[in-house]
């Protein structure tokens, strides 16, 4: 499996209102981990924050990679292998005015990753590993 994404275009690029070439700040997304024991039903991985937010400007397919990748780093100094046989995944929610709803530009105003699911909002992109994909990566 691999990344479900409603991004098939560029992130919003940098370039200021009317092209001027003016820098702007890079869009910021929310995302949320979960962990299944089978695929089918997901919960948040507690082992680690589950969600957060991280600006890019590469898209959220790229961001649901990078953060699978982090996590993937911090448990191969994991002890326990408690992961071995878990499914991975994580959803991307591009936040900010295009997206309409609720959503605002500053963070510390947006739901979580969490927040934005109960509410029902679609994901802007889906990541998802499984358990062989898991070990291949992290290395176990």
């Amino acid at each position: 499996m691999g990344v479900v994404a409603n991004d098939m275009l560029p992130a919003p690029g940098l370039e200021g209102p009317g092209g001027d070439g003016a820098t702007r700040t890079p869009p910021t997304y929310a995302y949320l981990v979960q962990v299944s024991a089978n695929g089918g039903r997901w919960n948040a991985d507690w082992t680690e924050p589950a969600g957060g937010f991280e600006r890019s400007v590469d898209g959220a397919s790229q961001v649901a990679r990078q953060v699978l990748r982090r996590r993937f780093v911090q448990m191969r100094a994991d002890d326990g292998a408690h992961w071995r046989d878990l499914w991975f995944r994580v959803d991307v929610w591009l936040l900010g005015p295009a997206t309409g709803g609720p959503r605002r530009d500053d963070p510390g105003d947006t739901p979580w990753g969490r927040q934005l699911q109960a509410d029902g909002g679609a994901p802007d992109a889906v990541e998802v590993r499984t358990p062989v994909q898991v070990r291949k990566e992290v290395g176990g």
